[in-house]
């Protein structure tokens, strides 16, 4: 059997194999809390293995081709990285004569395509499970890039296909110009990103302090929160802000650090709050119910952005146990909403 009909026989397997490995992958990535922002995989199409065996260094395509089965793994910015390596290291047997990182093959004068590469197979312990046993001694390819790295890579890898595998030199110039600006924007998103990271702790050390004079954002706003509503979190609060609108809500209520914050909550607020599910189980909920627990007036008129059409038994609970008027704020949400909909 030549390498081409062994190619069309093998690549549904291949396609499977890709498929499992992409999603151990995400399994592992999730389970140790390390961001990414996506993982993909693919077989090699059969006509880009006819063109690849072509290439007259592939004396054994079955063993030399290493990339019939991909996986990618995009990671925000390059920091995030490290952690990923470290766990693919950990999970798959890797292959380290054909793994690279081409960012270390560019040199200090030349820019372009960066990415890690690992080759890897399947370590014993997963071969010996009946699924994954028709998968041993066949390699695979993953690939981990940050999203501006995966854009270019991207672009010119299609065109470069499109002028028959090279540009003209004045495109290509332009291309690595181009590369040039993206690796420098790489390296100030992965700045920045250290920058929030840093800020947060401050944020959180703060916090944990009583030391309240900061400025209300979306991060100190989180961190503030997990540490002041800690145990309304262990029972099922979603620690996460989903939008900035919350902040912006704060803010035209007249809540501007987290010291003006702190004194909107109720001394009572936390223990108050047990047992009774706030709404939407988010700091979004729990803020919107402070707000109108301290003056739902004032709320509908600076701060109300959504269109509720009632108020979840939960929140009206909360109402009761803080003596607020239920009928009177129903009129305000009436109102508002009538307002909102001219």
């Amino acid at each position: 059997m030549d390498s081409k009909e062994w190619y069309i026989n093998e690549r549904t397997n291949f396609k499977q194999l890709a498929s499992k490995v992409e999603s151990i992958i995400i399994e592992i990535l999730e389970e140790n809390n390390i961001e990414f922002h996506f993982v993909s995989s693919r077989a090699k199409t059969s006509e880009s293995f006819l063109t690849k065996i072509e290439n007259s260094k592939y004396s054994n395509p079955k063993e030399q081709i290493t990339d019939l089965a991909g996986i990618r793994i995009i990671t925000y910015v390059e920091d995030f990285i490290p952690s990923v390596c470290k766990i693919i290291e950990q999970t798959f047997e890797i292959d380290p004569l054909n793994s690279m990182d081409k960012s270390e093959s560019l040199g200090l004068d030349k820019v372009g395509y960066k990415s890690v590469h690992y080759v890897a197979t399947l370590p014993e312990p997963r071969l010996g499970l009946a699924e994954y046993k028709k998968f041993k001694g066949m390699k695979f390819e993953i690939q981990i890039r940050t999203i501006l790295q995966h854009s270019w890579a991207e672009i010119e890898h299609d065109r470069n296909y499109k002028f028959s595998g090279e540009l003209p030199k004045g495109i290509q110039r332009r291309f690595k110009l181009l590369a040039g600006l993206l690796e420098l924007a790489d390296n100030e998103f992965n700045s920045i990103s250290k920058e929030i990271d840093s800020y947060s702790e401050v944020v959180k050390e703060k916090a944990n302090n009583g030391e309240l004079e900061v400025e209300l954002n979306s991060t100190s706003l989180l961190e503030y929160s997990k540490s002041k509503f800690k145990s309304l979190i262990d029972s099922g609060l979603t620690p996460v802000l989903k939008s900035n609108s919350i902040v912006t809500d704060l803010k035209n209520f007249g809540v501007l650090t987290l010291h003006d914050l702190d004194e909107l909550i109720p001394n009572d607020f936390i223990d108050k709050a047990k047992g009774t599910p706030i709404e939407e189980k988010s700091l979004l909920g729990l803020y919107r119910v402070l707000m109108m627990i301290s003056d739902y007036e004032k709320f509908f008129k600076n701060s109300y952005s959504s269109n509720w059409e009632a108020f979840s038994r939960s929140t009206a609970e909360l109402f009761k146990r803080y003596d607020v008027d239920i009928s009177q704020v129903r009129k305000e949400l009436k109102a508002a909403n009538k307002t909102r909909k001219k």
